[in-house]
């Protein structure tokens, strides 16, 4: 399934409620109904189609990318040989295990709206280190090609592969790694997204996620991008916590909602400079953004999420 390049974005909207209370939360998800969204990025803990959370929460004009990365990092808290690239068979089992919920919601969205409702199931090249390798993670990829997605691309969401000398947040397969594993696999089923702040925390740059956009593109494998920010900046530190740190931060930009992301090394010239590198096969376009103060309400944060998703569209149409 290929979606146009003037598709609308997605929006990470987990991401942007997250600290809200429940009433607040919902009362957030219904205001980005009025967004013009293509839909939003959802962690496949709350892949529960028939939930009263699902209902109330996802509308059902959205797509979904179903996102794996939270379950991943909650796993790995107590089992450092989980994942799909993992050369132990249990934990590569346990992670096979999560990604058929992905596939589930997707059938039962399938059958249940006539159409394909979930654009991308993302998934990760964990664990970490010799606990992983790029055989295993083929293995992997070899059983999930055999599963019915219900039209959704299995996509490898790149993570910031470890650097010698300095912390990483992910610390997965480097990316010819995954890149290797997903070689000859069929295009539309298969593929690899950036997420644009996890590339510059790999590379310390706003370049690292070009290259890697443009990378994965030429290899005919780019699914998607999911446009993230991220400081370098000492000064950002009261506000954002370490540079460096992979916390979603917002673009910077002229509207007056994105004044506390005005140090994020993502702005409309990164943003335009990456859809360039992407080339016309894009899959989809995401945004995934939090909001300073932590305590911020709905209108803050669905003003921030509005700003930032505008960046994203004009850059798509231009």
């Amino acid at each position: 399934m290929t979606a146009r390049r003037d598709d609308r974005p997605f929006l990470g909207a987990y991401a942007l409620v997250a600290g809200l209370p429940a009433d607040d939360e919902a009362h957030a998800y219904a205001a980005l109904v009025d967004l013009g969204i293509a839909g939003i990025e959802l962690p496949v803990a709350s892949a529960d189609a028939g939930s009263p959370w699902f209902r109330r929460s996802v509308h059902p004009s959205w797509d979904l990318v179903v996102t794996l990365i939270p379950t991943v990092m909650q796993r790995l808290g107590t089992d450092p040989a989980y994942g799909l690239a993992s050369t132990d068979a249990d934990g590569r089992r346990a992670a096979l295990d999560d990604v058929a919920a992905a596939r589930d919601l997707a059938r039962r969205l399938a059958d249940d709206s006539g159409r394909p409702r979930v654009r991308a199931v993302q998934v990760n090249s964990a664990p970490r280190g010799d606990r992983a390798s790029v055989d295993a993670l083929a293995r992997s990829l070899d059983e999930l090609g055999g599963w019915d997605f219900a039209g959704a691309t299995v996509a490898i969401e790149h993570c910031d592969a470890p650097r010698p000398g300095r912390p990483f947040h992910k610390g997965f397969l480097e990316l010819a790694d995954e890149l290797t594993a997903l070689d000859g696999r069929p295009a539309g089923r298969f593929g690899l997204t950036v997420n644009w702040g996890r590339s510059a925390i790999e590379g310390r740059s706003a370049t690292t996620p070009v290259e890697h956009v443009r990378a994965a593109a030429t290899a005919g494998l780019l699914a998607g991008v999911m446009f993230s920010g991220v400081t370098g900046s000492p000064s950002a530190t009261a506000v954002w916590g370490e540079p460096w740190d992979d916390g979603h931060m917002a673009p910077r930009g002229d509207d007056p909602a994105l004044v506390s992301s005005a140090e994020s090394l993502l702005g409309p010239d990164e943003i335009a400079e990456t859809l360039r590198a992407a080339g016309p096969d894009l899959g989809y376009v995401g945004v995934k953004v939090t909001v300073r103060p932590p305590d911020a309400g709905v209108a803050e944060r669905v003003a921030v999420a509005r700003a930032a998703l505008a960046l994203v569209a004009r850059a798509m149409g231009a």
